[in-house]
């Protein structure tokens, strides 16, 4: 029988967000009738693809979004050889990319760009969430990535990445030589941090995090603030919270340190604007697809 492609998303989206509730909210629509198509997809079928409560894949639903996988990137990739063929593949991309993903995340998604997509001019602007929100909303990016970005109404966004945090300390840091942390290690430390006003949502995203696990620490705000300054933030009694494919990418003299609490992941996401202009859309199928290759975005 034929599945048609958007039954194939949905499948992917519940898979990957682990409930039909945040699927649902990540495909811009209900919960019921996502449920319901899913329900008659899976009578049409006569297999079950999900376990429910907690939803989880079936042996079944793992090879049914495997093959899924395949046949959507096929799909696309036909789309786009058929974009190339008219002489689609041209024009300009507005990215903004925050701090938290200059390291990592966009490098990889530049290359991956310029590999795919050569004819397409990438015009990437970094800076704090703040500045980029402001410049979205303003008109001047299509395409925004960062960390728990506020982005305007008018955009969409999909999550690329979610991963831990882990604990940043000096290599003179009491703790350094640890292969792992508690947070109640660090009573009576202070959290180096930037401003509020450079990336509020992503500033509150942190210490909400510290405080779900019922620690509470003192906050030091770096007047001279960004990651290419920590040897001036960082002493021998503070501490950082980063992503820990951030920490990974600190220069010597730095220790970083997973954390033994549970505490939230945090998550990269990437927004762009509802209709979204040729050289955009490739953007956004790119970084879903570096994602999926780079093992950001799993069941």
């Amino acid at each position: 029988m034929p599945v048609d492609l958007r039954l194939m998303r949905y499948v992917i989206a519940v898979a990957e967000e682990g409930s039909f509730e945040a699927a649902a909210e990540r495909l811009h629509m209900t919960q019921p009738p996502l449920s319901r198509q899913i329900r008659d997809l899976e009578r049409e079928l006569g297999v079950n693809l999900f376990h429910r409560r907690p939803t989880r894949l079936t042996e079944a639903g793992r090879v049914f979004v495997d093959a899924a996988r395949r046949v959507l990137a096929e799909a696309e990739q036909a789309v786009e050889h058929t974009r190339k063929a008219a002489g689609v593949d041209h024009g300009a991309v507005r990215i903004g990319y925050t701090v938290t993903a200059a390291f990592d995340e966009m490098p990889k998604l530049f290359a991956a760009m310029r590999a795919r997509h050569p004819g397409i001019r990438m015009e990437a602007r970094e800076s704090w969430d703040a500045e980029l929100t402001a410049a979205a909303g303003d008109g001047e990016l299509d395409v925004l990535l960062g960390r728990h970005l506020q982005v305007p109404a008018t955009f969409l966004t999909a999550v690329l990445r979610r991963e831990d945090f882990v604990v940043v300390v000096g290599a003179g840091h009491r703790l350094a030589g640890r292969a792992r942390v508690r947070l109640r290690d660090l009573r009576g430390e202070t959290l180096r941090f930037f401003p509020r006003r450079f990336a509020p949502l992503y500033h509150d995203e942190v210490l909400g995090a510290l405080r779900s696990t019922g620690e509470d620490f003192d906050v030091w705000e770096n007047p001279l603030p960004g990651l290419r300054n920590l040897g001036v933030s960082l002493n021998d009694s503070g501490f950082m919270l980063l992503p820990r494919s951030l920490g990974r990418q600190l220069p010597g003299g730095i220790a970083y340190l997973p954390i033994v609490d549970e505490l939230p992941p945090i998550e990269l996401r990437l927004s762009w604007e509802r209709n979204p202009s040729p050289a955009a859309t490739a953007l956004v199928r790119t970084a879903r697809r570096l994602a999926r290759r780079e093992g950001w975005s799993q069941d």
